[in-house]
């Protein structure tokens, strides 16, 4: 009975732990950044601000640029009632993307915070970008990943398991299969 006593503290214990362990190593840029470094930070609130509008997305959503963040770019909740929500990017992959490939970015993580605000239960990169989708386009996060794998060193995995099939394009002729079977 100690066992199983001791089993499930360490079963409700890991989120926490682990959610520690990400703030912990997250560290933040220097209270005075170089100057590439703000203007991709402003870049980035500007795109998290117009997009925001577009999801319709109501809650307060801010960004902090940090040296170092296990998951690259990630959003938490600042309180517990998901009014503030914090936007972290990693200093290293944020100067790597292009506007469009930014814009992505944050339209992804915004595709988390639609959900904590909507279905909080199923938090999936699936449906982050299928809500990030809404607002961006398939070929933008195709480079996102992209980048992100090589910046990772990562493998990576199927696109489509990601973003879901590619959408039928109509003005794309279909290609003719010659049979010559009797």
């Amino acid at each position: 009975m100690l066992l199983t006593i001791t089993a499930r503290r360490v079963r409700v214990l890991e989120p926490a732990l682990a959610v520690v362990c990400v703030l912990l190593l997250a560290r933040p840029v220097a209270k005075d950044p170089p100057n590439a470094v703000r203007l991709r930070a402003v870049r980035a609130q500007e795109f998290v601000d117009q997009l925001r509008a577009t999801l319709p997305i109501q809650n307060e959503v801010q960004i902090a640029v940090v040296t170092y963040h296990p998951l690259v770019f990630s959003v938490r909740p600042l309180d517990t009632d998901k009014n503030r929500f914090l936007m972290t990017m990693e200093l290293g992959f944020l100067l790597e993307l292009n506007d469009d490939e930014l814009r992505a970015a944050v339209a992804h993580e915004l595709g988390h915070v639609w959900i904590y605000t909507h279905h909080p239960f199923l938090q999936t990169e699936f449906l982050a970008n299928a809500i990030a989708q809404r607002v961006v386009d398939r070929r933008s996060f195709e480079n996102v990943y992209s980048k992100l794998w090589m910046y990772e060193g990562a493998a990576g995995v199927p696109i489509d398991d990601l973003l879901g099939p590619p959408p039928a394009d109509s003005n794309v002729p279909k290609p003719v299969v010659n049979d010559t079977r009797p």
